[in-house]
Order: structure tokens, then C-alpha cells, then sequence
């Protein structure tokens, strides 16, 4: 029985001493703040936070307070300036800011001294940027406690005032909201003055908080400028800057690897094509890019010369007519140099006799062989010395870094939106857009290709010479009929043919051998011309298919608690 009497004993003995640390856990006594709203649209806070430590010895507080947000489009930031933390009898308690993961973080006590019981810290801090304007009042939405804090709260309380506010504007309007963040449950003891509102609540556990709205009419506070709201924007969003950074390198890299050298001041007439420049190869050094026109010209070019010959056709589907075809038969086998014309003529007429274009659209061998051949011509635009390099990679890379930097925001814009907001979203797009704008400038010719390409401007604007200015080319077209279809490739590169068509108008133009259309016996130049085109546009496409911080009101049911600047939370450490 005695033994059963001492085991009571203790465990009554082990209670008592443990009862008095279950008792004073820490908690927060009184969490009480007061914010003084001045003209300049300024607030300054004092928080005066009764702590009790219970039993455990520690350093002291940390406060923590939200001072980014995603807010007007973009980052938003508040300016949060710490002037004092005292006791409450003014005694100097040391303390550190230091600024992450969106929150300014001010970190009170000393890491050798240990405090125990019950403590008042008093802090007082500046803040900017904290007014939200509209167009029938101005408000301060406001996070008093934060829903953060790691210990209860039994008692907290807010007082708002209006430092030189004229009561003559009219009244001030007020609410709160109380409970975990994103609760909409409002706390309805508060009182309005002419120039304050104060508010009062009590138990607050762990993750609950006090936030306050309080609105006035216009006319108090001062709005900040136009300019300075920009100024402000670029300074909370320093991604907005990097279009403008990326424009400027973009440019400077053109400068030195892009820019072609200088040439003649004045384009000079040509009176006919350049020497040792092939039809493609003239479309690449004039442009700096490939297109499927410079093949049509190609094809033109080597019919013109005697390879095959192009007859219209038509389609039928079940013996109906279903429109206009065209089909290559092969007259002699090459003759020429192995280049790229070789290689063309392969494609189209190796081991057959005839070919029509509608097959060659569904051709996989030719598309492949289409695509060799667009990359030989950049290569020998290169390597005869008209660029510095070739001109397709040149642009590739830019080309790759502003597609995949598209494709990265449209898989991740939400984490985008999330960390920068739309500003940061459009920034990036923007700068995007740059790479693949600067891409087309980005390859270089070299001197004798901008001499070539000044001799290609010269002859493009003799092909597109009107009737009137005729006589001052010193070219005679019925003297010269055999003209005619020896450039009629050169004007298809340059766009002109109909141009060059019209120049022979009126003219008796021998029907060619190597084209068989539906003139019916009244075959023209312009006729031809509308031929080819109707012929290049479809093999064109053979060859293509070949190849509420956040400035919204706390007021009419859109507040929270939780909701507004401030609030954050904090411990002790």
C-alpha cells in the first residue's frame, strides 16, 4: 500500500510540474496597431504586440510582412521602412531586416540574450504604396495581424486615422473581416469618427487574422502621377526592361555580324542578267531567303532551255473535269553542270518519261529531294562568296531561340503569370517576337554580294520598265522577241513578270515550244505570263507542301480576410 502511495505521489508531483508549461504556451496577449493615413498617401504603422514566451526561453520575435505582390498586371511592391522597435517603456531593442520570398522580414532580439514570461515589442514602420485609388474614394485595405502568426492571438485591435483629413469632404466608410485567409466572415465591432475608424476582436487562433478596409472621399490623399506610376511599374518590374535590353544586343550583334558593307549610292540599270549567277541562287542573294518561286523560275528556266517540255492538262475525277494540271515530258537528258539545276531535273524527270504535277504534290521522294535542294542553294550562295555564311542558319538560331522561347511561355505561362504577372508574360513575348524579327537581318553579304544584289536591283528595274521609258532603256522588244522568255524567269524572282509581259504587248510573239497552253490561236506575252503564273502558283505549293492587393476594392463584398497589403505573420526564435 505504501509503495502504491509513493507512485501517486509522483505522478501527482510529475503533473504540477508540467501543468504550469501547458498552461503558458506562447501565446499573443494583446496585438494592438495603430496606422496614421497621411496626405501624401503615406501610412505609418505602430504595432505594439504583448508576447507571451510561457515557460520556453528564447531570442525574441520575427515579423514577417508581405511586401510583393501580383498586383496591376504585374509585380507590385510596397516600400516598407522600419524607423524603431522599443519596449513599451522606449527602450531600444535591437533588431534586422533583411528582404525574401516576397516577404520583409525584420528579425527583433539578440542571439546570446534569452527572454522568458511576457514581453511588449514595439514596432514602428513606414509604409508607401499602400493606397488604393478609384474614382469615388480612395481606401487603405489592410491585413492588421496577419494570418501567419504561430501562436494564438486572445486580443486584437486597430486603430485608423487621418492625419489633417477635412471632414468637410465627407464620410468615412469602414468594414472588416475576421477568420482563416480567404474567409469573407465579417467582424462587426467597429466605430467611425469623423477622421478614424477602430476596431476590435478577440481569440484568434493560429492562421487567423484581423484585416480592415477603411475608404474616403476623394480629395484627401494625393494620387501619384502618370510618370510616376510608370516609373514605379519599370522599378517593381524589372522584366518589363528586357525587351528594350534585348532590342538593344539584337542590335548590336547586327551591327557587327549582319549589317552587309557599304555599296554604290545609285542603282545602275542592268540590260541583262548578271553573269554567273543562276535564277534560285540571284533569288537568295536578292532577298537573302529561299522561296518556292525561285524553283518555279528554275523549272521555267530549264523548260526554256530545252529539257522538258510543260503542257496544260486537265484533271478528271469519274471522267468529270475537275480542274486545270499540268504535266513535264522529257525531251533530253542533262547536259549541264552538277548543281543544283541537276539536281532539280532529277527529281522531277529521273527514270520517267513524263510526269503531271498533281503526283509530284503527293510525292514523299520529291519532298525530300526539295528540301536538299533549298539547302544546296544556300550553300552555294555562301561558298561562291555572296555571304558570309549561310544565310538559313544565320537566322536559324535566332529563329529557334524566339519559337522556343513562344512555345515555353504557352507551356508554362501560368508559372510565368505567377511569378511576373502579365507584365512579365507580354515582356517575354515581346522579346520573342524580337529574336524572330531580327532574324530576317541577320544574314550578312559579303561586298561582291552586295554588288551582285546591286546588279539584281538594276536588273529587276529594267524588267519592270513601263512603255514609256522605253526609249531611255535604249531597248527595242520587237527587235528582241527571243528576250522574252530568256527573262521571263528573272522577272517570275522579282515579281514582275507581268511587268515584263507587258512591255511585248501588241507584239507578235512566236508561240514557244516548250509551253503548250490553251491559247486557242491567240497566244500573246501576257497570255504566256498567265499561263506560268497559274502553273507557278500551283507548283508554288507542290514545293511548299514539299518543304485585391491588386487595387480592387475591400468594400461590396469583394473583401476577405486576409485580403489587402500587410498582414504576413511571425514567431518567436
Amino acid at each position: 500500500m505504501k509503495q502504491i502511495k509513493l507512485v501517486i505521489l509522483f505522478l501527482a508531483l510529475g503533473t504540477l510540474f508540467a501543468l504550469p508549461k501547458m498552461v503558458r504556451a506562447e501565446q499573443i496577449d494583446n496585438y494592438n496597431v495603430n496606422i496614421v493615413v497621411n496626405s501624401d498617401s503615406s501610412i505609418l504603422v505602430k504595432e505594439i504586440i504583448n508576447y507571451d514566451f510561457g515557460t520556453e526561453q528564447r531570442h525574441g520575435i520575427y515579423r514577417d510582412i508581405p511586401y510583393k505582390y501580383q498586383a496591376r498586371g504585374g509585380n507590385y511592391k510596397l516600400e516598407i521602412n522600419v524607423l524603431s522597435v522599443t519596449d513599451e517603456r522606449g527602450g531600444v531593442i535591437n533588431f534586422e531586416t533583411s528582404r525574401s520570398g516576397g516577404m520583409f522580414k525584420i528579425k527583433i532580439g539578440e542571439a546570446n540574450i534569452f527572454v522568458t514570461g511576457q514581453k511588449t515589442y514595439v514596432i514602428k514602420y513606414k509604409v508607401g504604396g499602400a493606397i488604393n485609388y478609384f474614382s469615388d474614394h480612395d481606401e487603405l485595405y489592410w491585413n492588421v495581424t496577419g494570418n501567419d502568426w504561430q501562436a494564438d492571438i486572445m486580443n486584437s485591435a486597430a486603430l485608423v486615422s487621418l492625419n489633417g483629413f477635412d471632414a468637410n469632404l465627407g464620410k468615412t466608410t469602414a468594414v472588416c473581416y475576421v477568420g482563416t485567409l480567404g474567409v469573407q466572415k465579417n467582424c462587426n465591432n467597429f466605430s467611425l469618427g469623423e477622421k478614424s475608424a477602430r476596431f476590435i476582436n478577440a481569440n484568434l487562433s493560429a492562421g487567423e487574422g484581423l484585416t480592415i478596409v477603411v475608404g474616403w472621399p476623394k480629395g484627401f490623399t494625393k494620387e501619384p502621377s502618370t510618370s510616376a506610376k510608370i516609373i514605379k511599374k519599370i522599378k517593381d518590374n524589372g522584366i518589363i526592361l528586357l525587351p528594350i535590353i534585348i532590342f538593344v544586343f539584337l542590335y548590336l550583334y547586327w551591327r557587327k555580324n549582319g549589317q552587309d558593307p557599304g555599296g554604290r549610292v545609285m542603282i545602275v540599270p542592268e540590260y541583262e542578267a548578271p553573269a554567273g549567277i543562276l535564277p534560285a541562287e540571284a533569288g537568295v542573294v536578292y532577298d537573302e531567303k529561299y522561296e518556292a518561286k525561285d524553283l518555279t523560275a528554275t523549272i521555267i528556266d530549264l523548260a526554256r532551255r530545252g529539257y522538258y517540255k510543260i503542257e496544260e492538262t486537265k484533271k478528271e475525277f469519274l471522267g468529270i473535269k475537275t480542274g486545270k494540271d499540268w504535266k513535264l515530258v522529257k525531251l533530253k537528258k542533262w547536259d549541264g553542270e552538277r548543281n543544283y539545276e541537276h539536281d532539280l531535273y532529277s527529281a522531277l524527270m529521273e527514270n520517267v518519261n513524263e510526269i503531271n504535277l498533281s503526283k509530284l504534290r503527293n510525292s514523299t521522294t520529291f519532298s525530300v529531294k526539295a528540301k536538299e535542294i533549298r539547302k544546296k542553294i544556300y550553300d552555294d550562295v555562301s561558298l561562291k562568296g555572296w555571304f558570309k555564311s549561310n544565310p538559313e542558319k544565320s537566322r536559324g538560331t535566332f529563329v529557334a531561340i524566339g519559337w522556343v522561347s513562344l512555345l515555353i511561355i504557352y507551356f508554362f505561362g501560368g508559372s510565368f503569370l505567377e511569378i511576373s504577372g502579365i507584365i512579365g508574360i507580354i515582356s517575354f513575348v515581346l522579346s520573342a517576337i524580337l529574336f524572330l524579327v531580327f532574324s530576317h537581318f541577320m544574314p550578312k553579304r559579303t561586298s561582291e554580294g552586295v554588288l551582285m544584289k546591286e546588279k539584281l536591283e538594276g536588273f529587276k528595274l529594267f524588267l519592270s520598265v513601263t512603255e514609256k521609258d522605253r526609249v531611255s532603256f535604249h531597248f527595242s522588244p520587237a527587235a528582241h522577241p527571243e528576250k522574252f522568255a530568256e527573262y521571263l524567269p528573272w522577272a517570275i524572282i522579282f515579281g514582275v513578270e507581268k511587268e515584263w509581259a507587258g512591255v511585248f504587248e501588241g507584239i507578235d510573239l512566236p508561240q514557244p515550244d516548250w509551253y503548250v497552253g490553251s491559247w486557242s490561236g491567240n497566244f500573246t506575252a501576257l497570255a504566256l505570263a498567265d499561263s506560268l503564273g497559274s502553273f507557278g502558283n500551283s507548283f508554288n505549293k507542290t514545293a511548299v507542301g514539299a518543304a485585391a492587393a491588386g487595387g480592387s476594392s475591400g468594400f461590396g463584398g469583394g473583401g476577405f480576410s486576409g485580403g489587402g497589403f500587410g498582414g504576413g505573420g511571425g514567431g518567436s526564435w
